[in-house]
């Protein structure tokens, strides 16, 4: 029985009955990528100044655009290529690489992916950790040091993340989305509810070590480009996952600055890397920090779930529940938990992750991959390759114009002056997260399994 075709350009016929829709795929993106941004973007616009709210709004812009950009470039493989359709691909971001600048561009984009998913796992656990030690401290529990939180939620996630791709558990990108967008109002309402508090705060000043750590914290916030390609791979209908991304991103960024704008003229330089932690006890406080947890926890589920994937590809691991997929996700959760005890503090890997991998993910590959593949000759008998005028009914002709290629000299100016960007930006961002890292300015610790009690 012939294979029905994914509908891969507008009128092709055939759905993925299985795969969701533009609003869950719009709720995956806010799900996976606000989180942990939202409580660390207060003390960035602090620490960027005015210029941080500019820095936003640019930010996000160029995050939607190039979310579009990474979809068309999977939509053109999969013209181009039609066993991308036949098959479930587990790596869709490395395969964009691959067609795009060969081996290298696989291998770069696998490598930062791994590092932008991996170090936004380790700061997940790190957060929720810390939010519990201060729900239950807030509580009149006990101060517990975050070591021993660490390895209680490690005992909690690793089960949840043996569910299999985010089209199984949707349910948990729903929850992932209403309760970060809730608690992100929320954050607004606690900042002002303490105006009174801080009307002697002071203004905190801004140096170019803090604008450019500041600029790491809001790439980090935007930086889910790595996993939008395994978002679009599950959808009913892959070509409408470009308005999927624009709404996405342009909901984020409607809660990013709100939290940003209020921290910024309300507390100054009494802000806190973690908003919760600057925020005074009491209902709202309380709720929040639930919320926000509650985020985590899906959200770390969704983040993992491309290299997870990618690592049980490689392994030829079924795509189903067994003892295979439960060995590699447990061992993938191990190996977040050491970092997480060896960097006990979730500032420090934001700053490096946002300025290093999540540049690179976010704000480079996208827009050089799409050129570079927009270079490429494209041979008719290859774009007519593997179709059924039955199930295809345009021309070979009417299928080459829906495909990416050059659009002019102002549009490559734009790809080349995002990638440039993401280039200056990304660099100075690591290096001044190394120097206050190196410094002490970042307020790092020993490990745990050197000092058990860190707070």
């Amino acid at each position: 029985m012939e294979k029905e075709h994914l509908p891969l350009i507008p009128g092709r016929e055939g759905r993925n009955v299985k795969g969701y829709g533009v609003p869950i795929a719009s709720i995956f993106v806010v799900g996976t990528i606000c989180g942990s941004g939202v409580l660390a973007i207060p003390q960035a616009v602090i620490d960027s100044g005015w210029s941080g709210v500019a820095l936003l709004i640019v930010s996000g812009a160029i995050a939607a655009y190039n979310g579009t950009l990474l979809a068309n470039c999977w939509t053109e493989l999969q013209c181009r290529y039609p066993e991308y359709v036949e098959e479930r691909i587990t790596d869709p971001y490395p395969t964009i690489g691959f067609r795009a600048a060969g081996k290298l561009g696989e291998y770069a984009s696998r490598v930062c992916i791994y590092v932008t998913l991996f170090g936004g796992g380790t700061v997940f656990i790190l957060l929720i950790a810390e939010n519990v030690k201060y729900l239950i401290h807030s509580w009149g529990g006990e101060m517990f040091s975050i070591c021993y939180l660490v390895l209680i939620i490690w005992c909690v996630l690793t089960p949840i993340s043996w569910f299999g791709t985010p089209k199984d558990f949707w349910l948990g990108g729903v929850i992932a989305a209403l309760t970060t967008s809730v608690g992100a109002l929320l954050i607004v309402a606690g900042v002002v509810k303490d105006a009174h508090l801080h009307t002697d705060a002071a203004t905190k000043n801004v140096t170019a070590a803090s604008f450019f750590n500041a600029f790491g914290t809001i790439l980090y916030a935007f930086g889910g480009a790595s996993v939008l390609p395994t978002i679009q791979v599950d959808m009913a209908d892959p070509n409408k996952f470009p308005l999927a991304a624009v709404i996405g991103m342009a909901a984020i960024l409607v809660l990013y600055l709100p939290a940003g704008i209020s921290g910024l003229v309300v507390f100054g330089a009494d802000m806190k890397p973690n908003v919760i932690n600057a925020l005074s006890g009491g209902g709202v406080s309380y709720t929040i920090n639930i919320l926000i947890t509650s985020h985590l926890v899906m959200a770390f589920i969704i983040i993992s779930n491309p290299v997870t994937q990618d690592i049980e590809g490689f392994f030829k691991v079924p795509d189903r529940f067994t003892w295979k997929r439960v060995m590699v996700r447990t061992l993938y959760t191990v190996a977040i938990a050491f970092v997480a005890l060896t960097v006990p503090h979730f500032n420090v890997i934001l700053a490096l992750v946002g300025g290093s991998a999540i540049a690179c993910t976010s704000f480079i590959f996208p827009p050089l991959f799409y050129y570079l593949l927009s270079r490429q000759t494209i041979q008719d008998d290859e774009s007519d390759a593997g179709y059924d005028d039955d199930l295809d009914p345009l021309t070979s002709e009417q299928r080459q114009a829906n495909r990416i290629g050059p659009k002019g000299p102002c549009f490559k100016a734009v790809l080349f002056s995002f990638i440039i960007v993401g280039v200056a930006g990304g660099l100075c961002s690591t290096y001044f997260a190394f120097a206050s890292l190196v410094s002490g300015e970042s307020g790092f610790t020993v490990p745990c399994y050197v000092n058990a009690t860190v707070e």
